[in-house]
């Protein structure tokens, strides 16, 4: 599936995902998960869990990547 408006940002501590998207995709199962996002304005999101060895196609390769599935849209 082609995601529009996806950014890769290689800095960053963690990969989401928007739970609209998840849903797009089938709602593959999820992996728990304790810990609390903490926002750049200081709110936090209760992630709603890691959906393990994601496969996403960069380039032409494909990586694997664990990403954190959020309970809202990504705006």
């Amino acid at each position: 599936m082609i995601v529009p408006g996806t950014i890769i940002d290689e800095g960053a501590s963690v990969s989401i995902l928007s739970s609209t998207i998840w849903q797009a995709l089938g709602s593959l199962p999820l992996v728990l998960v304790t810990k609390n996002l903490l926002a750049f304005n200081r709110g936090t999101n209760q992630p709603l869990g890691i959906l393990p060895q994601m496969p996403i196609t960069l380039g032409g390769k494909i990586l694997y990547l664990n990403v954190m599935v959020v309970p809202s849209s990504l705006d």
